[in-house]
């Protein structure tokens, strides 16, 4: 009697092949998908973030009656000329050296909102009697000024990045280049570099130049600060580059050097003024050339001036100058306005669109945006 034997048939080899191109061409469908979906989650955090440090700035102004200073500032100017074709500066190095007892100095907008983004506590470390420098555990050396372990300009806050670019400082790869707090201290570091306390946010200071970009590519990047006899003179000058101040009646932003700008004060309404808007931190850096010096940001929260402010001079996501917009979100930059709202604007934005939203009292609303 013939017994019956069962086989097995395995997959050919052109079946598996088969097989693995199907799964192949699935991946590539869906995988765009996948990330397009992640970047929409993304994109939509980024807004709540924003929304939320606008939320914060309203609030801490039904307590001062004022929005936060863009930085705060007590040294005399860097430049002594005093002209009215002369250019005040503020001191770069009075956050970053090892000296105190000057009060707040060296403080971003982001500091002050601490305690209407649920971190009253770090606010409450903070010792005003210090700069940002001394309150950042960098002068360990230094122990009776500070206590081991004890850093709150260097705290890492989430809401304050970008999800679609980070969620933590990053001083490797993309952002190696860029300048960071303890770059120009003149404390030796016996901890090594400090790296936590990044933002991907910041205020707006205007729809004119903030900064002073003679420098080298070290260079400290002083805030213009001009006194009122500079800011007479160059408003009757014709404008051009080299004189298109910030400060100057048609480009004033929120923020500034010691600015107590109140609602009242934003003529052009605040449904048409930019409040926070998202950093340039060249990451990655879209262009098949070297990176130039002006392609070098600054970064950290509790650091005021090119780490936590920018203009509208030029337009978003042009990566070329540390002192405009930038985002990860591709052409598209989000901005909060004062009024609470944020929005997405594209790259091609209109240039005088993109500077009346920038000022608050250019007397030019701005439309189709």
């Amino acid at each position: 009697m013939r017994s019956l034997r069962r086989t097995t048939r395995g997959f050919t080899l052109i079946e598996l092949l088969v097989v693995i191109a199907i799964i192949a061409i699935l991946v590539a469908i869906l995988l765009p998908a996948v990330q397009k979906a992640r970047e929409a989650a993304f994109r939509a955090k980024c807004e709540n973030n924003i929304k939320q440090l606008v939320l914060a700035m309203h609030n801490y102004h039904d307590t001062h009656n004022a929005f936060p200073p863009g930085l705060i500032v007590t040294r005399p100017a860097t430049n002594p000329d005093l002209s009215p074709n002369g250019f005040r500066l503020i001191d770069p190095t009075e956050a970053t050296d090892s000296r105190f007892g000057l009060g707040l100095h060296g403080m971003s907008w982001m500091y002050h909102i601490l305690p209407y983004i649920e971190q009253d506590n770090l606010y409450q470390q903070w010792k005003p009697y210090y700069n940002v420098w001394n309150n950042s555990e960098r002068n360990n050396e230094l122990v009776w000024r500070n206590t081991l372990g004890y850093a709150p300009a260097t705290a890492e806050i989430g809401s304050f990045y970008c999800p679609s670019r980070r969620q933590r400082m990053d001083r490797t790869a993309a952002y190696s280049h860029n300048i960071y707090l303890d770059t120009f201290s003149q404390v030796q570091l016996t901890s090594g570099p400090i790296t936590t306390g990044g933002t991907d946010y910041v205020g707006c200071a205007g729809s004119g130049r903030v900064f002073d970009h003679s420098a080298p590519p070290t260079g400290l990047r002083a805030a213009y600060d001009l006194t009122p006899a500079q800011i007479q003179y160059h408003t009757n000058q014709p404008n051009n580059f080299a004189n298109n101040f910030n400060q100057l009646g048609t480009n004033l932003g929120i923020f500034s050097v010691n600015s107590s700008v109140r609602m009242a004060d934003i003529k052009d309404g605040t449904s048409q003024t930019i409040m926070v808007g998202e950093a340039e931190r060249f990451s990655p850096l879209r262009q098949a050339v070297v990176r130039q010096p002006n392609q070098i940001a600054s970064d950290g929260w509790a650091w005021g001036g090119a780490a936590t402010l920018f203009s509208t001079m030029a337009g978003p996501n042009q990566m070329l100058d540390w002192e405009w917009a930038g985002s990860s979100h591709g052409d598209t930059i989000i901005v909060g306005l004062a009024d609470g709202s944020a929005h997405k604007i594209g790259k091609s934005i209109g240039l005088s669109v993109w500077q009346a939203l920038g000022n608050m009292s250019g007397g030019i609303t701005a439309s189709n945006f």
